[in-house]
C-alpha cells in the first residue's frame, strides 16, 4: 500500500512539473492568434491598394481615350474654320484621313449637323435634293421655329444611314447637349440615349459628343452672338458597349465595370457593364466584396464608374495569403514548447544523459575511424603549414603517394602568389579558431585546381595547435561559375535588348539595355507575355508565320514594330532562337533586338528627298514622270481622257524680288496646297522648278469636264495671299493638252502643255488654254 501511494504521489509531481510548459503553450497560441490578425488585416489592406491602383489606371486610361475623341471634334470644327464650303467629299476625305478604325476604335462615326433657321428650310431641302438625295427631307416632319439636320456622317453606310436627315435638336436629351455646347463653345456630351442607328438586334447605351462650328472660323465672346453666329454642330454617336470594349480590351481583367449616367445608379441610368451576367464577387472567404465608385467628369457633363473585384482580381494577385507567416508563428510556438518540455526532461533524466555521454564517447571514436577512410580529402597542419597527417583521399587529390606527402608544406603545392593570405591565416588561428578559404593547388602533374579548405584548430594533450582540414575539390564548379559569370556579364553588358521566356512565350527575364530601349523595368516584364509591346501594326498572320518558323527551323529573324511603355512606336531588328533541352524540347527562347528606328526614318526620309521637292513637298520630276507614265497605261485601260496641264504663275517674280525670297517660298508653299486641295484623289501635281507647276488629271469625260476642273484650281490659285503680313495677289496662265486625243509620249504632251501655256500668256495671261487637237 505504501508504495502504491508513493508511486501515485510520484504521478501527480510528474504532471505538475509539465505544467509550465502547457502555460508557454496557452501563452503562445494567444500571441499567434493576435499577431494572425494584424498579418490578416495587413494582407487585405495590400489587396485594397492594389484594387485602387487597378482602377485608377482603368479610369486614366478611358479619360484619356475621350478626350482624345474630343481634340478629334475640335480639329472636325477646324475644318469648317479652314474653308469656306465643307463638300461631302471634303469630309468624307478627312473623316478617311482621321482612320476612325485604327484610331478610335468603338466610334459609331463622325458627322455634322447643321443649323437651319425656320424660314430658310425649304432652301436647304432643295439644295441637299440637288446633292443627288431626291427623297431628302428633315426628320420628324413638322413646322418648328428652327431645325437641324444631320448632313455628313461618315462612315456613310450601315446603321449611319439612318441618321441622314434626323432633327436632334428636337430630341430633348440630345437638345439640352446641343444648347450647352452652343452656349459653352466646349464640348458637351449627352445623357444616355438610344441611337437611330440601333436595330432590333444588339441594342445598346448609347450618347453623343456635340462641339459647335460658328461662322467665319471664329468663337464670339457672348451666348447671344454664339446663337447668332451657330452654323451646326460636329458630333461623335458611341454605342457604349462597342466603345468601352474597344478602349479597354483586356484591361479589365478580374474586374467588374459598371457605368451609370450621372449619378442614376440603376438600370435605367446604366450605360455600360462588363460582366452583364456576373459571376459572385469578392473573396473566397466570405467576406464583402471589394468595390469602388468613381467620377469621371465629360463636357459638362458627368459618368459614375462603379468597380467590383471579382474571384479572378484576387486569384491573380502577387500577394500570397499569409498562411507562411502563420504557419511560422506556429512553428515557433511550437518549438519553444518542445523545448520547454526537452528543459524538463534533461532535469529529470540526469542518469540518462550519463549513460549517453559514455554512449557519445563510443560514438566518437567510431566516427573518427570513420571519418580517417571517408571519401573526402583530410589533413591535419601545424601552425607552419606542415602536413602532419591526411588520409589517402589526400593523395588522390594532389596526385602524390603516402612518402611524397609525409613533411612537406600545404605551401608547397601552392604558387608563390597565392602563399601569402594561407600564411596570414594560419597565423590568425590562434584568435579566430576557424580557417575557411578558397585554395589554389597544382597536382604533381602541374594541372591547377581549386579546394574549399574548412579548417578548425585544436589542441592535443601536448598544448600543441593542429588544424585539422577538409579539402573539397571544386574546381569543375568553378569552371562553371566562370561561365555562368561571362553569360551573365554578357546579358548584363550587351548594347542589345535580351528577353528570356519560357516555352510559353512568358518573359522570365530582361537585361538593361530591354529596360533602357522599351521604357519598361524589369519587374512590369517579368510574367508578362510578349503581346504586350505589340504595335498592332502587324496582322495576326504575321505572328503565326513567325511562330510556325520558330518551331520548324528554331530562329526566326527580322524587322518588328513594338510599342514603348510611353506610347511611341519603333522598329526593331530582332533574332529570336529556341534553345532546347537534351530531348530536343524547346525550353526556352532568347530575343536580341535594337531599335533601328532612327535609321528607318532616315531611310524613309532620303527616299522622299529622291522624290519630292524639299520646298513643296509635292513630287519632283522623277516621281512624276513614273506617274505620268502610269496615267498613261491607266487611260489605255480604260480608254479614258488625261489631262496633260503645265501651270507658270503670274506676278510671281514681282513678290520674289519686292518682299524676298522667304516670302517667295512661302508664297509657293501656299500655292502647291492650294492646288493639291482642288484636285481629285486619282490627280497628281508636280512642281517642276521656280514657278512651273505640271498636273495630271486622270478619267477626263470630255473638254468641257477638263474646263470645270481647271476653272476650280484657277479660282483657288488667283485667292488673294497673306505674306509676310502683306495681302498678295497673283495669277496663273496654263495650257492643257487631252491624250490620246494629242497621242504622243510623255515628253511630247508635256512640250505641247507648254506650248499652250505660253500661248495663254500671249493672250493676256491668267487663264489657260488647250493645245489644239482634233476630236474624235
Amino acid at each position: 500500500m505504501k508504495n502504491k501511494g508513493l508511486e501515485q504521489k510520484s504521478e501527480r509531481m510528474c504532471c505538475w512539473a509539465y505544467y509550465p510548459a502547457f502555460i508557454v503553450l496557452v501563452v503562445s497560441l494567444a500571441a499567434i492568434f493576435i499577431v494572425a490578425r494584424q498579418i490578416d488585416a495587413r494582407y487585405h489592406q495590400r489587396l485594397i491598394e492594389h484594387f485602387n491602383f487597378e482602377t485608377d489606371r482603368v479610369t486614366t486610361i478611358i479619360r484619356e481615350r475621350m478626350a482624345l475623341h474630343g481634340h478629334t471634334l475640335i480639329s472636325a470644327a477646324g475644318l469648317f474654320a479652314a474653308s469656306d464650303n465643307v463638300t461631302r467629299k471634303d469630309w468624307a476625305t478627312f473623316v478617311g484621313i482621321l482612320g476612325l478604325d485604327m484610331t478610335h476604335p468603338g466610334v459609331q462615326g463622325l458627322g455634322f449637323s447643321q443649323w437651319i433657321p425656320g424660314q430658310q428650310l425649304g432652301q436647304h431641302v432643295a439644295d441637299m435634293r440637288r446633292q443627288g438625295f431626291p427623297d431628302y427631307v428633315v426628320n420628324p416632319i413638322g413646322e418648328r421655329e428652327n431645325y437641324s439636320s444631320i448632313i455628313y456622317l461618315e462612315p456613310f453606310s450601315g446603321r449611319n444611314l439612318r441618321a441622314f436627315g434626323y432633327d436632334m435638336y428636337t430630341e430633348p436629351v440630345r437638345r439640352k447637349a446641343m444648347e450647352r455646347a452652343r452656349d459653352n463653345a466646349e464640348l458637351s456630351y449627352s445623357e444616355k440615349v438610344i441611337l437611330l442607328q440601333e436595330t432590333k438586334d444588339d441594342v445598346q447605351a448609347g450618347i453623343l459628343a456635340y462641339y459647335p462650328v460658328y461662322r467665319n472660323g471664329s468663337i464670339p465672346q457672348t451666348v447671344e452672338q454664339r446663337r447668332e453666329a451657330l452654323v451646326g454642330w460636329v458630333y461623335n454617336p458611341y454605342r457604349m458597349v462597342d466603345l468601352l470594349d474597344a478602349i479597354l480590351g483586356k484591361k479589365l481583367f478580374g474586374l467588374r465595370l459598371e457605368i451609370f449616367d450621372a449619378d442614376k445608379l440603376s438600370s435605367d441610368g446604366l450605360l455600360y457593364d462588363s460582366q452583364p451576367n456576373p459571376l459572385p464577387s469578392g473573396p473566397s472567404n466570405g467576406s464583402a466584396p471589394i468595390t469602388r465608385t468613381l467620377h469621371l467628369s465629360l463636357g459638362g457633363h458627368f459618368w459614375t464608374l462603379r468597380y467590383t473585384a471579382l474571384p479572378e482580381f484576387i486569384s491573380a494577385t502577387q500577394f500570397t495569403q499569409p498562411w507562411i507567416e502563420i504557419t511560422t508563428l506556429f512553428l515557433l510556438g511550437a518549438l519553444l514548447f518542445l523545448i520547454t518540455l526537452a528543459y524538463i526532461s534533461a532535469h529529470r533524466n540526469a542518469s540518462v544523459a550519463q549513460q549517453l555521454s559514455k554512449s557519445l564517447e563510443t560514438s566518437e571514436r567510431r566516427f573518427r575511424r570513420l571519418f580517417e577512410n571517408a571519401p573526402v580529402a583530410y589533413a591535419a597542419l601545424d601552425l607552419q603549414g606542415y602536413m602532419l597527417g591526411f588520409n589517402p583521399q589526400t593523395c588522390t587529390l594532389l596526385g602524390y603517394t603516402v612518402e611524397e606527402l609525409r613533411g612537406k608544406k600545404l605551401f608547397e603545392f601552392m604558387n608563390p602568389d597565392n602563399r601569402q593570405e594561407l600564411e596570414l591565416k594560419l597565423h590568425m588561428l590562434d584568435h579566430a579558431g576557424v580557417l575557411e578559404m578558397e585554395l589554389p593547388l597544382l597536382r604533381k602533374s602541374g594541372h591547377a585546381l581549386t579546394v574549399i579548405l574548412d579548417g578548425r584548430m585544436q589542441k592535443n594533450k601536448s598544448g600543441q595547435s593542429i588544424v585539422h582540414c577538409i579539402l573539397t575539390n571544386i574546381t569543375d564548379r568553378k569552371k562553371a561559375e566562370n561561365k555562368l559569370q561571362l553569360a551573365a556579364r554578357v546579358f548584363t553588358e550587351a548594347q542589345e535588348g535580351i528577353t528570356i521566356s519560357d516555352a510559353n512565350g512568358t518573359i522570365i527575364d530582361v537585361n538593361p539595355t530591354f529596360c533602357a530601349l522599351t521604357g519598361y523595368a524589369r519587374e512590369e516584364t517579368i510574367g508578362q507575355n510578349h503581346r504586350m509591346f505589340q504595335s498592332g501594326r502587324h496582322d495576326a498572320a504575321f505572328y503565326q508565320k513567325l511562330w510556325q518558323t520558330l518551331q520548324t527551323t528554331g530562329h526566326w529573324q527580322g524587322e518588328i514594330c513594338n510599342r514603348k511603355k510611353s506610347g511611341p512606336l519603333y522598329i526593331a531588328s530582332l533574332t529570336i532562337s529556341a534553345m532546347r533541352n537534351e530531348s530536343g524540347e524547346i525550353v526556352n527562347y532568347v530575343g536580341l533586338f535594337s531599335d533601328i528606328t532612327q535609321a528607318k526614318i532616315q531611310q524613309q526620309q532620303l527616299k522622299k528627298l529622291a522624290h519630292h521637292d524639299p520646298l513643296t513637298g509635292l513630287p519632283n520630276r522623277v516621281l512624276f514622270t513614273d506617274r505620268f507614265n502610269q496615267a498613261l497605261a491607266h487611260c489605255k485601260r480604260n480608254k479614258a481622257l488625261l489631262g496633260v496641264v503645265y501651270m507658270d504663275l503670274d506676278g510671281f517674280k514681282q513678290v520674289n524680288d519686292n518682299l524676298g525670297h522667304d516670302a517667295g517660298d512661302q508664297l509657293l508653299i501656299s500655292v502647291a496646297a492650294r492646288i493639291k486641295a482642288s484636285l481629285r484623289e486619282e490627280d497628281t501635281v508636280s512642281r517642276l522648278g521656280g514657278d512651273e507647276f505640271a498636273l495630271l488629271l486622270r478619267d477626263i469625260e470630255s473638254k468641257p469636264h477638263c474646263a470645270q476642273l481647271l476653272d476650280r484650281i484657277h479660282r483657288a490659285i488667283v485667292q488673294p495671299y497673306e505674306i509676310a503680313g502683306r495681302s498678295v495677289t497673283i495669277g496663273v496662265s496654263g495650257g492643257v493638252t487631252l491624250y490620246p486625243l494629242d497621242n504622243q509620249d510623255a515628253d511630247a504632251l508635256l512640250r505641247h502643255a507648254d506650248q499652250a501655256m505660253y500661248q495663254a500668256k500671249q493672250q493676256g495671261r491668267n487663264r489657260f488654254e488647250f493645245f489644239p487637237t482634233v476630236e474624235p
